[in-house]
């Protein structure tokens, strides 16, 4: 029996179907990673807000959290009104999500964690995929006092 080796022809033909598979996979892992890198962008905010009133109510001390959007992009902060530099070193951050939106451009949001455990600022926060609004996720900012205004 003699062994007919793949002609050139054959041989393109397969890498062009492959190709075409391969690129549509591609298509929709770009859409998956995504969606991913959104969700990620969610969890840290969502665990940033609830590590900051955990922190105001353990050092007993008042805590900023801002929120900013500028050119498309949130960031966030934290601040503390204390004298003592540890704890403004300790507490201090500033962190970019480009993956979030949550209103039109220089929008800010502050949320105040006090060291006895009010809270005044936001109640919720509605973030949306910066690349398309259809995806909206709310964040809800529990709390057991509320400051009277």
């Amino acid at each position: 029996m003699i062994r007919r080796a793949f002609t050139l022809i054959e041989i393109l033909i397969c890498m062009a179907i492959l190709a075409i598979v391969g690129s549509g996979a591609i298509y929709k892992g770009a859409g998956l990673l995504r969606d991913r890198r959104f969700s990620t962008s969610l969890q840290k905010i969502t665990s940033e807000i609830f590590l900051t009133k955990s922190l105001a109510q353990n050092y007993q001390t008042d805590i900023h959290l801002i929120l900013e959007q500028k050119k498309g992009k949130v960031y966030l902060s934290r601040h503390v009104d204390s004298a003592n530099n540890f704890l403004k070193s300790l507490f201090k951050i500033k962190v970019v999500f480009p993956e979030i939106i949550f209103g039109s451009e220089g929008d800010i949001k502050e949320i105040h964690f006090y060291g006895n455990g009010w809270i005044e600022g936001e109640d919720k926060l509605n973030l949306s995929m910066a690349s398309h609004c259809k995806k909206q996720y709310s964040v809800e900012i529990k709390h057991s006092f509320r400051k009277a205004l």
